[in-house]
């Protein structure tokens, strides 16, 4: 594929390296001359083995772990034909026959198509566990028909960029350290550009990392600064909250009105379109500069819904979404009341809201200790509390039944001392159901109760 250039930043990743070089080369058909491997200060002699190499296209870091964003940079304007697409590979990330050729076909910038991706094939199938059964998988499914659809950025930093993206807008903030956050970045401007980045359905990679950075808090926390100052949001999620999504259970076909509350840069949103295409999407962001990007994927108002969640005349909604956001609220109950009057009939709230009884916290409370933090169950933006009690009292008193509740987060292994002191607060407890103490948030679906109101 001679219009399809690759980089590769590797950090201590030389046998990896050698079999993605003979994967592209045997597989894909990449010539050598069209790849660019980076030795981002490894240890383990990659440098020696890309001095080796005759036609391969490097650069190696030697005094440090350099910049991320900087890098690809220098490798784009130095190694990259201007007509050229770009392929930046995950070095964990094996692509599958034909995947990059599915790829290259997908892109379409006429259409608005400037970057595409590939599916993790473990996303698809427990059963694969090695790149030969992912090999058998794809020569024993139907995988002819490509779909389709967008994300705010790949989970794993593989994916395909036109070269008509890179030459219309500046190219990767250097400002970035971390690679995380430098294709965050740049995909969420792409965004406000209304060049999305596609996920290909049924095209996919086998991927055999763990998803941790070589770079160093240090990097990350500067990188947070930054993204910050620049975005002014203290994080940028691009990851859909597959708990509630998981709670709308509709014909894939129907046509739903779906309002998010607190929709943030519009992930869950534009999941919930992948889903159910024909559904028709708001969303209420406080954040006006998350407002902004959301604004690409759905009807979206700046607004603070203590004050008014009715800002679409005459729109009746199926399902009101609240991802982690009642906890940050002066009145949640009121919140949840006001809702009544947009929804339709039969219509149904879906919430994921921490618990404060999970034993963490009830470990450090019976110690006198009480610590606030930047995130998670004692975030320090948390105004009310809630346990699974309270959530269903909050619920009822407002005329909705609780029609299922999932406990999440749930800790996969607890050390003895953990399973001990569950145990004796189970003992102690009226319910004696440890769960209670186990779940770290509460996924809930309610519905409007059958009253004369409705």
């Amino acid at each position: 594929m001679n219009n399809i250039s690759v980089i590769m930043i590797a950090h201590n990743k030389k046998e990896i390296i050698k079999s993605q070089i003979e994967q592209l080369s045997s597989i894909h058909n990449i010539s050598m001359d069209s790849i660019t491997i980076v030795d981002n200060h490894s240890s383990d002699n990659l440098c020696d083995f890309l001095v080796s190499q005759s036609r391969l296209n490097y650069i190696i870091c030697d005094d440090k772990i350099e910049n991320y964003s900087l890098i690809l940079n220098t490798c784009i304007s130095e190694f990259v034909n201007t007509q050229n697409d770009i392929l930046i590979l995950d070095p964990d990330s094996f692509l599958l026959p034909e995947t990059l050729k599915k790829l290259s076909s997908a892109l379409n910038p006429d259409n608005g198509i400037y970057a595409v991706c590939p599916q993790n094939i473990l996303d698809i199938s427990n059963d694969i566990h090695s790149f030969s059964a992912a090999l058998n998988y794809v020569n024993n499914t139907d995988v002819s028909k490509i779909n389709l659809f967008k994300i705010i950025k790949p989970e794993i930093n593989t994916i395909l960029l036109s070269h008509k993206l890179l030459s219309e807008h500046t190219l990767f903030d250097s400002e970035i350290i971390s690679d995380e956050l430098c294709l965050t970045d740049f995909c969420i401007n792409n965004i406000l550009n209304d060049q999305f980045t596609y996920m290909a359905d049924n095209v996919y990679q086998y991927y055999i990392g763990n998803h941790n950075s070589y770079y160093s808090p240090t990097n990350r926390n500067c990188d947070l600064a930054y993204i910050r100052q620049k975005w002014h949001m203290n994080y940028i999620n691009t990851i859909p909250s597959s708990n509630l999504i998981s709670m709308i259970n509709e014909p894939i076909d129907k046509e739903l009105n779906v309002l998010e509350i607190g929709c943030d840069c519009g992930a869950t949103l534009l999941a919930i379109q992948a889903l159910y295409p024909n559904s028709k999407l708001y969303g209420i962001e406080i954040n006006p500069i998350s407002a902004k990007i959301a604004s690409h994927i759905a009807s979206v108002k700046t607004a603070n819904i203590e004050e008014s969640v009715d800002l679409w005349n005459d729109i009746k909604f199926d399902y009101i979404l609240f991802g982690d956001v009642l906890e940050h609220l002066h009145n949640p109950s009121k919140v949840i009341h006001n809702c009544h009057h947009i929804l339709k009939k039969k219509g149904k709230i879906i919430s994921s809201i921490p618990n404060l009884m999970h034993f963490t916290v009830l470990h450090e409370l019976i110690n006198g200790n009480f610590h606030y933090a930047d995130t998670g169950l004692l975030d320090k933006t948390h105004i009310h509390f809630f346990t699974y009690n309270e959530i269903v009292k909050m619920y009822e008193e407002n005329d909705f039944n609780v029609i299922s509740t999932v406990a999440s987060n749930l800790t996969p292994l607890l050390s003895k001392k953990d399973s001990d002191f569950i145990d004796a607060l189970t003992k102690l407890s009226s319910h004696k159901n440890d769960m209670l103490f186990k779940a770290f948030q509460y996924i809930t679906l309610a519905e409007i109760k059958d009253t004369k109101n409705n």
